[in-house]
């Protein structure tokens, strides 16, 4: 029933443990090499072949409920190579090189196994011309290494089977992924970051977006509407973008219709009309997010976002934030 929004809420957690992006300045080696559009706002992502970047991620995690809050930080580095320019993009590379995880929340240690899975893993990828990751070209290779990493996390779990199935839960999203929605899986952040790239927007422009969103409760996806904003272009290609992302209210009241129909079906309860309305009205849920992108040269080098879940009824009440600030700095 409506505990199963506990379990749900640390799924999530559970599941949103790695992500990625970019941040600070260029060398003057590879500055020169860097492809410029008329307009501001219309710098093309065109990093040099060759080119090494130190990719560092740090999440920050807070459930606020009646009894207590509970908190974790997940900090992870990660080398990004550009391999090649193609036609149709780029051929890039991307490796975890290091990973922690802290906090009072429960799931710390489970989380921390679960980074390791990656850790070492190289994969290689090709995308499109804004570097959005389209495809895992090295896919069979990366699954098998992600096994074998995992075989050797596995035994810290021997005395907690549950813990286990968990684990092996959020291995198996790694290991079994088809080909379309490996990339997402396991580079998902390049995609957020190239949002920001290629965009072609003048200064106070902005575009509105609808597209699926992971539902903070589980299940279904549900539609989310996005509006990005170009809010400054300075000289030497420097932008700020601003993105915000709400869920739809039709899709809100749909889930929100068929979550009440469930929650009633599992407590024995008559599911009617009235009864479903009277359940939707006793409770409140909302997802907002906020990012700001930091574009050097057309590459998305800093991005920091903050999304806020708030969820009251059936005798739960949680709030949820989560900060992540990812930057990228060129290797050494």
């Amino acid at each position: 029933m409506i505990t199963d929004i506990r379990a749900v809420a640390r799924a999530r957690a559970l599941a949103a443990i790695l992500a990625v992006a970019l941040s600070p300045a260029l060398s003057p080696t590879l500055s020169s090499t860097w492809a410029h559009a008329d307009e501001p706002g219309d710098v093309i992502y065109n990093p040099p072949p060759g080119s090494r970047w130190i990719v560092d991620t740090e999440a920050r995690s807070e459930e606020i409920r009646p009894e207590g809050s509970t908190t974790s930080l997940a900090k992870t580095r990660a080398e990004l190579t550009v391999e090649a320019k193609t036609p149709d993009g780029f051929r890039l590379s991307w490796v975890q090189i290091s990973a922690t995880v802290e906090g009072t929340a429960r799931s710390v240690p489970l989380r921390r196994a679960f980074a390791g899975v990656l850790q070492d893993v190289v994969i290689h990828l090709s995308t499109d011309p804004a570097g959005k990751p389209l495809r895992v070209d090295n896919l069979d290779e990366a699954r098998a290494a992600m096994r074998r990493s995992a075989e050797n996390l596995a035994p810290q779990f021997a005395e907690r089977p549950a813990a286990r199935a968990l684990f092996d839960q959020l291995v198996s999203g790694l290991t079994e992924v088809n080909a379309d929605h490996a990339a997402s899986a396991y580079v998902d952040a390049l995609g957020s970051l190239a949002l920001a790239q290629n965009a072609g927007m003048k200064p106070g422009e902005y575009r509105w977006t609808s597209k699926p969103a992971q539902n903070p409760l589980g299940g279904d996806a549900l539609m989310s509407n996005e509006r990005l904003e170009l809010s400054k272009a300075e000289p030497a290609g420097r932008l700020t973008f601003v993105d915000a992302t709400s869920i739809d209210p039709v899709a809100m009241s749909d889930f929100m219709k068929s979550f009440a129909k469930s929650l009633l079906a599992a407590s024995g309860d008559s599911v009617t009309p009235e009864r479903i309305d009277l359940l939707v009205k006793s409770m409140v849920f909302s997802f907002d997010k906020r990012g700001e992108f930091e574009v050097e040269n057309g590459m998305t080098r800093r991005l920091a976002e903050k999304s806020t879940t708030v969820f009251r009824g059936m005798e739960q009440n949680l709030t949820q934030t989560e900060a992540r600030t990812i930057a990228v700095t060129p290797a050494r």
